[in-house]
């Protein structure tokens, strides 16, 4: 079982890295971004380092995330569960931290619930669900199931005219991939970067900045769209209809408001 504690929720991002920066750790953004989050876990913080339509994409997650949780609630009829942060449990990996938007079910059997509420480029009372998922996330879920030892991960979109639930698989050789590529970066990068900063080196510790990519981001790129493209839309919810696309899914609620629709699984090849 990974590590768990709820104090300091900050510190221990600011010191781990956590599965929601992955992304970036891999070398999957245009521009500084690696570069940036480098700077983030070696300097002190300098003002708020989130642009301000970022730091609104935030502000528009923050507020809708417990009304997306109650809504995938509704929709599945699973208990979600509360966790603060969690350390991977492996010494090798107590470097990396996650923490997930709920945990469903317990373990054995049990998954981990991660919501999206798309901005939707400002306009985000104009969104719609994804209709598949997007690739740069699969970093993220795949870093939380194995901190946290579990084998899947119900990837929720929300936004206000719908939602769609995938369902995402572990998968063990991706982990062992990405685990790779962000170790370079946490202990090649950051970790001797932070130890001059200590010792009042800052030029020094610059010399320690991350290339935009890494040698293998192209491949991890292509194995993340791989997972996406194998990630199962499982239900599907646009303008009060609910349609379940899997026949995997259990529906246990009673939703008077809504209008469902069963879709008959396709007749294997």
């Amino acid at each position: 079982m990974p590590h768990k504690s709820r104090r300091s929720g900050l510190l221990f991002a600011k010191n781990k890295l956590t599965t929601s920066t992955f992304s970036t750790a891999l070398g999957f953004w245009k521009g500084n971004r690696r570069n940036e989050l480098w700077q983030e876990k070696v300097f002190a913080p300098v003002g708020d380092s989130i642009a301000i339509a970022s730091r609104s994409a935030v502000d528009w997650g923050v507020l809708n995330e417990t009304a997306a949780i109650e809504r995938y609630k509704n929709i599945t009829g699973r208990d979600v569960s509360s966790l603060g942060f969690a350390i991977h449990a492996e010494p090798k990996f107590d470097w990396v931290g996650a923490s997930p938007d709920g945990l469903v079910g317990d373990c054995p059997g049990g998954g981990i619930l991660e919501v999206k509420c798309p901005y939707n480029k400002g306009k985000p009372e104009l969104g719609l669900p994804w209709s598949a998922a997007p690739f740069y996330y699969m970093p993220q879920v795949q870093g939380q199931m194995e901190i946290l030892g579990r084998e899947w991960v119900d990837l929720y979109c929300w936004t206000p005219n719908g939602s769609n639930i995938f369902h995402v698989c572990r998968d063990q050789g991706y982990w062992d991939l990405i685990s790779g590529i962000l170790s370079e970066f946490w202990w090649d990068n950051v970790v001797p970067a932070r130890k001059l900063v200590l010792l009042g080196r800052e030029e020094d510790a610059r010399l320690y900045k991350p290339t935009p990519t890494h040698k293998q981001t192209g491949l991890a790129i292509v194995k993340s769209m791989q997972l996406a493209t194998q990630a199962k839309l499982i239900c599907r919810e646009v303008a009060g209809r609910v349609d379940f696309c899997s026949s995997t899914l259990v529906v246990r609620i009673h939703c008077p408001k809504v209008e469902f629709l069963f879709t008959k699984p396709s007749e294997p090849g």
